[in-house]
């Protein structure tokens, strides 16, 4: 089903609000794609003209990417990944489990909470 200009447009609006926090195109895709249902090709075609016009409205734009994690979020941020972790179980959301899975993996690495789940 195609979808109208105005659904088009908010999708875009989002896509501008994600970007203009930092976040990487591929993420602000895949935000899309999991929010609205797009497929990844329409996702990623409103992210790059959602970049694009950001760029026509204001050329001083440049945000840096998010930052890397910090040994002092470490210990929240896996506890945040294990609530997660259990929710995206629950829905039985098998792509989202195991994303999060090698995120709390990457965490563990760093030298957060030793407990396994």
């Amino acid at each position: 089903m195609k979808r109208t200009a105005e659904v088009k447009e908010a999708h875009q609006e989002h896509a501008k609000k994600l970007l203009d926090m930092g976040l990487q195109k591929a993420d602000v895709a895949a935000t899309l794609q999991r929010k609205y249902g797009l497929s990844r090709a329409t996702s990623y075609r409103d992210v790059d003209e959602a970049d694009q016009s950001r760029e026509v409205e204001d050329h001083t734009i440049e945000a840096d990417p998010v930052p890397g994690v910090s040994f002092e979020d470490r210990d929240a941020l896996m506890r945040m990944t294990r609530q997660l972790l259990i929710d995206a179980y629950t829905d039985g959301s098998v792509q989202d489990y195991a994303r999060l899975v090698r995120e709390y993996e990457r965490l563990a690495r760093m030298g957060g909470l030793s407990q396994k789940f």
